[in-house]
């Protein structure tokens, strides 16, 4: 299942120039994204910066914890261990899963993997629940298409369904 995305998030952005473009998509219990990083990712020559690296991982989690909950979430609190080099131009997948839902905290987990499935950088953050109007006022970012209809079905309950075809109904 394709997950939505919006306009401008650095993260999944169809019309951000500097952004990462990332497509999410559910698959089973994970959340998973393919990321080639470019040239403008880089921080020390041919190495992708840690701060995208953290980014994408931290995206990941989120779409991991609210498709799971059916809720949006914020990083409360957010881990990352790097274990290898990510260079700029080599393929990777990221995956992430929710591993705790403790009803004001959540606890989910991520990696990235290259092609090989060696682990390159692995992430734990803590989340907290968005309340409903929060999650209205977000999902109105969200740009249609038919690819992501099903995913955004998903919080239908939560942010209405006008909201979910892209048209806020407040």
């Amino acid at each position: 299942m394709q997950l939505p995305y919006t306009k401008n998030c650095f993260v999944c952005g169809a019309h951000n120039t500097h952004g990462l473009h990332l497509r999410f998509r559910r698959e089973g219990e994970e959340v998973r994204a393919d990321f080639t990083p470019a040239v403008h990712h880089a921080g020390f020559r041919d190495i992708v910066h840690g701060g995208i690296i953290s980014t994408a991982l931290d995206e990941a989690m989120f779409w991991a914890a609210a498709t799971t909950t059916k809720r949006f979430c914020l990083a409360a609190e957010l881990n990352v261990r790097f274990l290898k080099k990510v260079s700029v131009g080599a393929k990777h997948l990221i995956v992430a899963k929710l591993d705790a839902d403790r009803g004001r905290i959540w606890h989910s987990s991520a990696e990235l993997r290259d092609t090989a499935g060696t682990v390159c950088a692995r992430a734990m953050c803590k989340q907290i629940p968005m309340d409903a109007t929060a999650m209205k006022h977000a999902a109105v970012d969200f740009l249609p298409d038919p690819a992501t209809a099903d995913g955004m079905k998903l919080f239908q309950n939560t942010v209405g369904r006008d909201t979910v075809h892209g048209v806020q109904d407040v």
